[in-house]
This record gives C-alpha cells, sequence and structure tokens, in this order.
C-alpha cells in the first residue's frame, strides 16, 4: 500500500517526469486563455508544476522546472508575435520568431524564480512550500506589471470566469482572482500528496462548496436603467501602407467624409435620443489621422461633433518637441460645440510597436517600428470633466494595466473609454485575451466600459463585467447602446493594490520564516509520517 510519505517520490521520480509535469502545467496554463479557452482548467493548471517543484531538491532544477512551464504557457499565449512583426513589421519569419523567443527567455525568468523559491522552501516543508505558492505567484504577477518595462499579459485571475468569483477584483484587482487559482492548485496538489488521507478529500469538498457559495453570494444584482448613449463606431480599416494610403484625408477624403456621414446618421437614430448628448466613439488610430497638423481631419470632426451634437472621442496621432517631430498616441475629445477637451498622449506603449525596450537587440530588431513609428510616451493621467460626467480614456495596451487603468477612477472618471486597434493581431487568439483584460478593468472600478476598436471586440461592458452589446470581428459596423455615469469607487480604486502588496509581505515573511529552519533532504517523509 501506498503511504503519503511515499506518494510523491513514486509519482514524480525522476528528473524526466517532473520536467514533464511542469510541461504539463505550461500547456494547461495556455489552455485557459483563448484560443482553446478552457477556463475551468485554472483550478488545477499549476498542481502539475508544484508537484514537481517540491519533489525536487536541487534548488537550481528548481528553478528550471518553473522556467520551462512558464516558457511552454508564454509561447502558446503570445505565439501571434510571429505573425504581427512579419507582416506589420517588416521582418522576415527567422527575425520575427528570434523576437518571440527573446521575450520568452526573459519573462519566462519570472517563473524560474517561482520555481526556486518553491523548490527551496518544500527542502524545509513541503506543506509550507503549497501554502507559500498562491502568495509567491501573485508576487511575481505584481512584478511582471512593473519589471522590464511590464507585461502582464494573461495574468492568471483573468481565467476565472464564475461572474460572482469575478467581483473579488473590485477589492484586490485580478491579483485575488489569481491568489484563489493558484491556491485550487496548491490544494489539489497536497490532496494528491497524502492520498491515503479521507480528511484531505473532505477539505477538498469543503473548498469546492466554499467557492460555490461565494460565488452566488457575489453574483451581480440587476443594474437601474441606463440611459445615457453611447455610439461605437468599429470602421474596420485594412492595415498595410498600401490600404492605409487610401485614408489619407489631404488626399483623398471621400472614405473619412463617409465615416463622418455614418456617425452622424447614427447619432440621429431613434435608438440614440436621449436628454444628454451622446458618446460618439472612434477607435485608436489605425488611419493617417493627425488632428493636430491635418486641417481636413480636425475639421471633420469639429463637424461632426456639432451635427451629431455629441461628444466625440478619436484617436490620433499628436507631435512633440522642436518642430513638432516626436509622434504621441493620442486621443482627443471634442465638445457637442467641437471645442476640444481633451488631448490624453498614451502613457505605456507596446515594446517593439510603438518602440524599441532597452533590453532588445540593437540593429534590425529596430526595425520592427518601421510601420508604426517611433512613439513617445504620454506624461500623466488626463480626464475630460463635462457637465454630464467624467471621462476617462485609455489606448490599447494600456488596457492590461490594472494599476494605470485605475488612475482614471480615481482621478474622478465617472465612465471608462478604451479605444484600440487590434488589428495588427490578424485572426490569432490576441484580440480575445486583450478584450478579457479590459473587461476587468470595469468590474476593478465599477465602471462601464465602453470599448472602441477598429475592427473588434467592439463592446459596451457594465460595471460587473457583463457584455451588454457587441460587434462581431472583422466586420464594419456601429453600435449604440446605454450606460450609466457612476461615482460610487471601489476599494482597490481607492486604495490600489493593497492585496497584490500584502501578498507580497506574506510571501517574504513565510519565505524567510522557512529559510530559518535547516533543511532536510526529503521533506515530505516527515511530514508524511506526522500526519
Amino acid at each position: 500500500m501506498t503511504t503519503a510519505n511515499q506518494a510523491l517520490p513514486n509519482l514524480l521520480n525522476g528528473s524526466f517526469a517532473r520536467a514533464a509535469s511542469s510541461v504539463l502545467s505550461g500547456l494547461l496554463l495556455f489552455a485557459c486563455f483563448p484560443f482553446i479557452d478552457g477556463s475551468f482548467l485554472v483550478w488545477v493548471a499549476c498542481a502539475p508544476l508544484l508537484l514537481a517543484v517540491v519533489a525536487e531538491r536541487r534548488w537550481g532544477y528548481g528553478f528550471w522546472l518553473g522556467y520551462l512551464s512558464g516558457a511552454v504557457f508564454l509561447v502558446g499565449s503570445c505565439y501571434w508575435f510571429v505573425s504581427v512583426m512579419e507582416g506589420y513589421g517588416g521582418l522576415n519569419f527567422l527575425v520575427a520568431t528570434g523576437v518571440l523567443l527573446l521575450f520568452v527567455i526573459i519573462f519566462a525568468t519570472f517563473y524560474g524564480v517561482f520555481g526556486l523559491l518553491e523548490t527551496l522552501a518544500a527542502r524545509r516543508s513541503v506543506n509550507a512550500a503549497l501554502l507559500l505558492s498562491p502568495f509567491l505567484w501573485v508576487t511575481l504577477e505584481l512584478a511582471r506589471t512593473y519589471l522590464i518595462t511590464g507585461f502582464p499579459w494573461n495574468l492568471l485571475g483573468y481565467a476565472v470566469r464564475p461572474v460572482g468569483l469575478e467581483q473579488i477584483a473590485s477589492v484586490t484587482a485580478v491579483y485575488g482572482l489569481s491568489f484563489i487559482a493558484v491556491s485550487s492548485s496548491a490544494l489539489v496538489a497536497w490532496v494528491v500528496l497524502r492520498s491515503a488521507k479521507r480528511a484531505s478529500w473532505v477539505v477538498l469538498a469543503v473548498w469546492i462548496v466554499a467557492l460555490g457559495a461565494a460565488n452566488q453570494l457575489l453574483m451581480p444584482p440587476t443594474l437601474k436603467p441606463a440611459t445615457d448613449v453611447a455610439i461605437l463606431v468599429q470602421p474596420n480599416i485594412p492595415l498595410g501602407e498600401a490600404a492605409m494610403d487610401t485614408w489619407i484625408p489631404w488626399e483623398n477624403p471621400a472614405p473619412l467624409n463617409s465615416l463622418v456621414e455614418k456617425s452622424v446618421e447614427a447619432a440621429k437614430e431613434p435608438g440614440a435620443a436621449a436628454s444628454n448628448p451622446p458618446l460618439l466613439v472612434w477607435p485608436e488610430t489605425s488611419a493617417p489621422f493627425l488632428f493636430t497638423r491635418d486641417p481636413v481631419f480636425r475639421s471633420a470632426l469639429e463637424s461632426m461633433a456639432k451635427q451629431a451634437n455629441a461628444y466625440v472621442i478619436s484617436g490620433t496621432v499628436t507631435f512633440l518637441g522642436h518642430g513638432n517631430s516626436r509622434p504621441q498616441n493620442s486621443a482627443v475629445l471634442l465638445a457637442p460645440d467641437g471645442r476640444l477637451l481633451l488631448q490624453y498622449a498614451k502613457i505605456h506603449l507596446v515594446p517593439f510597436g510603438e518602440y524599441v525596450p532597452w533590453w532588445a537587440f540593437p540593429g534590425k530588431v529596430g526595425k520592427i517600428t518601421a510601420q508604426v513609428g517611433d512613439f513617445v510616451p504620454g506624461k500623466s493621467v488626463q480626464v475630460a470633466r463635462t457637465p454630464e460626467g467624467v471621462v476617462g480614456i485609455f489606448i490599447c495596451y494600456e488596457a492590461i494595466f490594472p494599476q494605470l487603468v485605475r488612475k482614471f477612477a480615481a482621478e474622478g472618471a465617472n465612465v471608462l473609454v478604451n479605444i484600440s486597434d487590434d488589428g495588427w493581431y490578424g485572426d490569432s487568439s490576441a484580440p480575445f485575451q486583450h478584450f478579457e483584460m479590459a473587461r476587468f478593468r470595469a468590474i476593478e472600478n465599477r465602471r462601464y466600459l465602453l470599448r472602441g476598436t477598429n475592427n473588434g471586440i467592439t463592446a459596451i461592458v457594465d460595471p460587473y463585467g457583463r457584455v451588454r452589446k457587441e460587434i462581431p470581428r472583422n466586420q464594419e459596423g456601429i453600435l449604440t447602446g446605454h450606460f450609466r455615469y457612476l461615482s460610487k469607487k471601489t476599494f482597490y480604486t481607492e486604495h490600489g493594490d493593497v492585496f497584490a502588496w500584502l501578498c507580497v509581505a506574506a510571501a517574504a515573511g513565510i519565505f524567510i520564516a522557512l529559510m530559518l529552519k535547516p533543511a532536510t533532504r526529503y521533506a515530505w517523509h516527515a511530514e508524511g509520517q506526522a500526519n
């Protein structure tokens, strides 16, 4: 009969078995997200990795087990890097693949650190290492948000889909859901290690019931009818130099004039009638629309605002510096009388798309920005204050940064507007991943999210993360729907990443306490016999 203290070495005896277990976790993590979108796997995805690292006695191998798992996950999640850089960055397939591998080599380090520290902890106590794991995971997700330019793409919590549990994000941001997901995996790993103990199955059953009860308890309420109107324009402008050349307003004003005409018509439809002027949203710049330089485009926007009697939001490129030579990816908001109320410059730029990071190889990699330009980041968050409410606009990639979007709500934004051009991603899983991350910003701040994109996903999301209306991808269309300007701030909006930083403190405390204990060669033997 296999006892608890024998279960671990029997399951993962040998480096190959532990490596295979780590790869399995990487595959499960990848499968949690679009395009497979098996979000139900989030509850067990980390368990194989945890079993592997707590079985490993060599801290160096522990690092590589975590690194291997992270590399598999990152390649699966971000495979679309290659097609984006090949199709729109002017790189050949080999160079584009090399940039993806460079990205994976760097960012898989966070998962390697997880494996290293878990292995060191397990040499003192396997149970304590499993207890440490959710705190450590959140710590490293927070680090991913800030370090090496920041790339918190597909944090684990985004795969937690029960709508009730998602509401925890209004207190903890997405990190709280990552914590719950890793806790579930740790509990599954613990049950595997104690397979001969009936009590462990009881604990697991209690955990499942508790999650179900929490989901029911936190289910969103029925909302009051929304009365303000949003008109979201999805122009579906083709990408690439040849296609965009046909949209140059000063050379060929017809496409721009047609888009203005359709937008004004939508604003005059009966469904757009409201006591307040609507918000009419054009997406992030997907054509050469230069508000500060091009009088044709500026005049068209001002005229559209007046004809539609609407607040008009549009992506554009603005310029800084001597001779206006430094481009910024920006958004403008015009009042119904055509006045400029806000000009916001994107703060967090896309690495390899809008600039080349400091850590990238020089030379040909720099040509990745040939299509988009070497943009200059904005300096600070800005909101537009109107008689109807305060509007916060964030651009494209900024949607994946909880801390940044939170600042708009903290500055008083009553509605959040995200403009983006996800056409660069093609028909990959990236637009769906990007949308899920943007959706969470509505939950965290309890604000309606109006998301206007070039070719999808254009949608209205309510303050609880529920999609109210959307336009299918890769279609031209105009979405007219309702929202409300909301003023009550969530705990997360008011206080920020308190939960995540508490996890950092707890992870440090648990790990330091464990390091003060002497290491044992097989920590699970003593614990198995004691239990």
